[in-house]
């Protein structure tokens, strides 16, 4: 296992080091802008769901709808840790209403009255594309944008394409592991929900993690020339660790849109 995991982490220090840009570059305007408080936006979930004519059809889109709300509801956390301020959730509910947006709006038209009626530096927007099923891998699409109430750009803009690989028995049925077991039962969610929310929580923590540290902080210079995740992502969860590697383009959009 610690050979398994010392691999894992050459292997993102190497696409860290060779693949991609560094922060200086990928975040620049993070870097002259200096925002420091953060609204983030509703999910713009366009995961299709099932028709509910069976029991199995009501468990997956219970499974998606929880896996939802709980990328919505641990996107806070790296954010903070990095030293931004994130509207809160009660606070974040009445900014949606008063400003009632589309996220086809909250991703191109102009935010510039969330800065000025709120303070708000930042919004972030994250779509979830779809999520798939296949040979026992959960497989989610997503995609972060942090957009500037200031100029209007992306401050950041990243699509991922994360995936939790789930061990099988010769039968090919799923294998409770110890770990998911332990999260689902934490969660109280049963296991194919706690797979899902696993994920999302670990893609958020990966991706929200990567953004420079908040200009509130004496570090925020020092990662200047440190590496920043490339804009497309495949992230997958396996037994003992994430494996990352850059994802084309085409690679992304063919598998999330078609």
């Amino acid at each position: 296992m610690k050979l398994r995991l010392a691999i894992v982490a050459i292997a993102t220090i190497l696409l860290a080091g060779c693949k991609s840009e560094k922060k200086i570059t990928s975040y620049s305007d993070i870097y002259s802008e200096r925002p420091t408080t953060i609204y983030i936006a509703p999910i713009n979930d366009k995961a299709l769901r099932r028709v509910e004519k069976y029991p199995v059809d009501a468990e997956y889109n219970n499974e998606i709808n929880s896996a939802k709300a709980y990328l919505l509801q641990t996107m806070p956390e790296p954010l903070i840790k990095k030293g931004y301020y994130v509207i809160g959730p009660v606070a974040g509910a009445e900014i949606a209403e008063s400003v009632p947006m589309t996220p086809k709006q909250l991703r191109n038209d102009d935010l510039k009255k969330f800065g000025t009626d709120y303070g708000i530096d930042a919004v972030l927007v994250v779509t979830l594309h779809n999520w798939k099923d296949e040979n026992g891998k959960k497989i989610a699409y997503l995609e972060y944008q942090l957009r500037s109430t200031k100029s209007n750009v992306d401050l950041m803009h990243i699509w991922v394409l994360a995936t939790k690989q789930v061990s099988t028995n010769l039968k090919g049925d799923p294998i409770k592991l110890k770990n998911d077991t332990r999260f689902a039962k934490k969660m109280d969610m049963d296991n194919g929900t706690a797979q899902r929310c696993f994920l999302v929580e670990k893609v958020n923590d990966y991706v929200l993690r990567n953004l420079p540290t908040s200009s509130q902080r004496r570090q925020f210079e020092k990662d200047l020339y440190r590496a920043a995740n490339p804009q497309y992502i495949k992230y997958t969860w396996m037994d003992g660790g994430a494996e990352v590697e850059e994802c084309s383009e085409e690679e992304y959009e063919s598998q999330a849109f078609l």
